[in-house]
């Protein structure tokens, strides 16, 4: 039982001091992100919907991701400031599929 005991002590260390170091990491990797004048650009023109707001997606994934059409799974999660010629900015709502597909095909 004391060897049980010793191990379960033992264990119970290594296992808060890693959870230590971790959060540690992640806390100063997002701070270096959110400084990243780059990410905080693109982290203002995407923005989270409540789960109770959301609405159907209005991506043009024909023109917005024409690699991956037929994704869209038409439950808009988040939305995105977009600028249209037309109508200057507006937030268009994507679903997740949408919204990973338009970064990914941003990426390229």
């Amino acid at each position: 039982m004391r060897q049980l005991a010793a191990a379960w002590e033992a264990a119970t260390a290594v296992a808060t001091e890693w959870a230590d170091k971790t959060a540690a990491v992640t806390v100063e990797a997002a701070r270096k992100l959110a400084s990243d004048p780059a990410i905080r650009t693109i982290l203002e023109g995407w923005r989270v919907a409540p789960a109770w707001a959301r609405s159907d997606c209005d991506c043009d994934c024909a023109r917005s991701h024409p690699s991956d059409v037929g994704v869209c799974d038409k439950h808009a999660v988040i939305t995105r400031r977009r600028t249209k010629a037309s109508q200057g900015d507006v937030d268009v709502r994507l679903c997740a599929p949408c919204a990973v597909a338009q970064g990914v095909a941003e990426l390229a």
